[in-house]
């Protein structure tokens, strides 16, 4: 008798922790396909053998009353997807942070990324890369991945 109070009590404590650990990975989806990521500074302009270099700030927007505080091994800032206003992608950053946590109505702001345009494969895009003097000409996609499934996060 003392085996199947046993197996109860473990089948209930199992069946209650999937049930929360359930909510919080709803809770979690929610706020991630909430979040946005944008351009918010653009320095050091400059042209190196054939390749655009530029320093650029992104902004993670929290725009939700629920702080986005995941687990640094289940979520991951996987890359940036850097597009020209038109909306054509012209470069990537890989970023792999864990541990991001971004507070309720609040920016998480990645500092000094180092964006590199290669000229020669955006060679049919140039009239719109050389139209890149700002953070407002750029558009970008964040994309972070929640226990093994990606999340866009545009802006």
């Amino acid at each position: 008798m003392a085996i199947v109070k046993d197996i109860f009590i473990g089948t209930l404590i199992g069946g209650l922790a999937y049930v929360l650990f359930q909510k919080k990975m709803d809770n979690w989806k929610s706020t991630v396909s909430k979040l946005k990521a944008f351009p918010t500074g653009f320095r050091n302009l400059k042209i190196e053998n054939s390749i655009i270099k530029f320093n650029l700030d992104i902004s993670l927007h929290n725009p939700t009353n629920d702080d986005f505080k995941p687990d640094g091994i289940i979520a991951v800032l996987q890359k940036i997807n850097i597009k020209d206003n038109v909306g054509n992608k012209i470069a990537q950053i890989n970023v792999n942070r864990s541990y991001i946590t971004i507070p309720a109505k609040s920016n998480y702001v990645l500092k000094d990324l180092v964006v590199e345009i290669p000229i020669m494969p955006n060679l049919l895009n140039w009239q719109n890369l050389i139209k890149i003097k700002s953070a407002n000409d750029i558009k970008t996609e964040a994309i972070i991945t929640v226990l093994g499934k990606e999340y866009l996060i545009t802006n």
